[in-house]
């Protein structure tokens, strides 16, 4: 076994010696050896301390070792020379939440804070930091960004100043969804319950009890906002009334995804199921099956609803008929996001849009249902997706933003 002489550290904290580490960079490896996960960037770092405790040891030994190691023929590394300029980099921690105001883009991460992107030049403009832990959730009402946190806050931000307006507090958890409907912001949480709050005043108006588990999605239809748990249930809240309508049964695990359209509101399961709700009678009219795992993420078109799942496939399924009209595989890893596009790539076309644990972001022609696109950048699971204005956001666990358009 021979000594490190120059030991120098790795994203992950992994001490190497230099010239073994930047041999395997230079490969085009982004992975840790160790531990075989993605570098979050490739910066070296000297390990001072352990170059110092094997100069001791060397010295006692009667070992040279040499004093200066020379780096002048070894690569240089750059995070702006392994990602292509439509990658924005920034945030030092997984993307939760994306979502578009005119020309700018608003990202949540784990790193505590929102970054403010300029679309057009995709520069950072602002980064807004005042929350103390992840930011889960975000949502956009008139002239106010709402960001909910693992620190049990809402911030409400000033989208013309990008400066915060106030906190709100009351949550005993996580503030994992967010909403707006008639002028009041709902927050689901995982302490179980939905805040309602008034957008004129940012005082609370009430607080919905019932879930017996963790809130984990929002949508609202018919004049109803309707709640999605871990609970295995969907209960719907009269906007107006505030008052609960009816507590939605039959799933058999958690639910994980919401969606609406005119006429139906849409649960997706860890049960492998999607579930279709009559809007105003509340009456399950549908149980869609087919999906063989977890079903984590919904999206809906003019004509179509689409779902994700942790088996690989998105299920298309008419919303007439209610039928699965097709199965788009593709993706080598779980679906976890979805979107739906129009104007991407050329001004007449409508995609939808899939993220997937295997990094990739892939789009499907909605006329023939063929995948057109797959696009690569990312260096981990694609979690969140947002189209507008003919451009696709794409949030990943490596702390990047991908623009595709």
């Amino acid at each position: 076994m021979e000594l490190m002489s120059d030991p120098v550290m790795v994203a992950t904290g992994h001490t190497y010696d230099r010239s073994c580490i930047a041999k395997w960079l230079a490969q085009g490896n982004r992975t840790c050896p160790v531990t075989g996960m993605r570098l979050r960037h490739l910066e070296l770092v000297p390990n001072h301390a352990l170059r110092n405790a094997i100069q001791e040891w060397a010295t006692a030994h009667g070992i040279s070792l040499p004093n200066h190691y020379d780096t002048s023929n070894q690569p240089t590394f750059k995070l702006d020379d392994h990602h292509p300029k439509n990658i924005l980099q920034g945030h030092e921690e997984i993307v939760w939440a994306v979502e578009v105001y005119g020309s700018r883009l608003f990202s949540a991460s784990a790193d505590k804070t929102i970054r403010v992107w300029d679309i057009d030049s995709r520069r950072c403009e602002h980064v807004l930091e005042d929350h103390t832990r992840p930011v889960l959730s975000l949502a956009i009402s008139g002239t106010r960004l709402y960001s909910g946190s693992y620190d049990f806050t809402i911030k409400v931000w000033d989208l013309t100043t990008l400066t915060r307006v106030k906190t709100l507090t009351g949550h005993t958890d996580a503030v994992r969804a967010l909403c707006v409907s008639e002028g009041r912001l709902f927050s689901g949480s995982y302490d179980g319950t939905v805040r309602v709050w008034d957008e004129g005043s940012l005082q609370c108006l009430e607080v919905l009890k019932g879930h017996t588990g963790p809130v984990r999605t929002l949508v609202h239809a018919a004049g109803c906002m309707f709640s999605g748990s871990y609970d295995k249930t969907v209960r719907a809240w009269d906007v107006s009334t505030l008052e609960c309508r009816a507590s939605l049964t039959g799933h058999t695990g958690a639910v994980r995804a919401l969606v609406a359209s005119p006429d139906f509101v849409f649960s997706g399961s860890d049960d492998t199921t999607i579930r279709v709700w009559d809007a105003r009678s509340m009456k399950c009219v549908r149980t869609l099956e087919g999906h063989e795992d977890n079903v984590r993420v919904l999206a809906v078109g003019a004509s179509h609803m689409f779902s994700g799942s942790w088996d690989k496939t998105i299920r298309v399924w008419d919303l007439a008929t209610l039928e699965c009209v097709k199965v788009l595989e593709g993706h080598t890893e779980a679906v976890l996001a979805l979107a739906v596009g129009e104007g991407v790539p050329t001004p007449s076309s409508r995609v939808l849009v899939s993220g997937s644990y295997d990094t990739t972001v892939r789009f499907w022609d909605l006329s023939t249902f063929r995948c057109v696109r797959k696009c690569d950048g990312h260096f981990d699971a694609v979690r969140v997706l947002a189209a507008a204005g003919g451009h696709v956001f794409s949030g990943s666990y490596d702390g990047t933003i991908g623009v595709w358009a």
